[in-house]
């Protein structure tokens, strides 16, 4: 009995070191697993959108490689798909999020083109993406860079409107998951042009983020 739970828990660790918090799996079209070089995603093919995507962030990630820019569609994921297009961002004064940023993955170029999928990205408003969202990840950059390996997850919920031709939601809430060696942060955004510039303002309870996204945080 002891041996098949340890053996069903490591089937949820992906390669990437990533934990599988939703069960998303290649045989699912709402909640499909994608699993980059760079980092980990579970995929909705009939919202278009990414429900979450996780990475692991070390100072081994960061290196000298300029931010290539070169947003594009994810082929790599199953025909029949919505899928995500840089048109449908034009005009719509919301910023291309990433999830799993740029900055974390200037080790290698293809590592960071990667992180230009546009399934890696979602809609946010400037005031999140380039306030408290970009803060936050400049912290995550400054724990790595002493040593600490940091796991992270991020993700949208709800749908407050609709975004371009393919009707993208656009997320009422941008969240992410911060493990340290230290300390643990469970953070939920307003996607709003309201927001405090502060990201530890967002630090919410484990147990109320788990029940807003449905997911098992480890």
């Amino acid at each position: 009995m002891l041996i098949s739970i340890l053996f069903s828990l490591f089937l949820q660790v992906l390669p990437v070191g990533i934990f599988n918090i939703s069960g998303a799996s290649t045989a699912s079209t709402t909640n499909y697993l994608s699993v980059k070089k760079g980092y980990a995603m579970s995929y909705d093919g009939k919202m278009g959108k990414a429900n979450w995507v996780a990475w692991t962030l070390m100072s081994a990630d960061m290196g000298d490689v300029p931010r290539t820019n070169k947003f594009k569609q994810d082929d790599s994921l199953p025909r029949g798909f919505v899928i995500a297009d840089e048109q449908d961002y034009k005009y719509t004064g919301y910023d291309r999020g990433h999830l799993c940023n740029s900055e974390d993955r200037t080790s290698s170029y293809f590592l960071n083109e990667e992180t230009f999928l546009m399934s890696n990205m979602l809609p946010q408003t400037p005031q999140l993406n380039r306030g408290p969202w970009e803060r936050l990840e400049a912290y995550c950059r400054k724990l790595a860079m002493r040593g600490q390996k940091v796991i992270i997850y991020a993700g949208g919920i709800g749908a407050k409107d609709r975004l371009g031709s393919t009707g993208i939601p656009i997320p009422m809430y941008c969240w992410k998951v911060i493990y340290t060696p230290e300390k643990t942060w469970y953070l939920l955004f307003p996607n709003s042009a309201d927001v405090h510039p502060n990201w530890q303002t967002y630090s919410i309870p484990l147990a109320q983020l788990e029940k807003m996204t449905g997911y098992n945080f480890p």
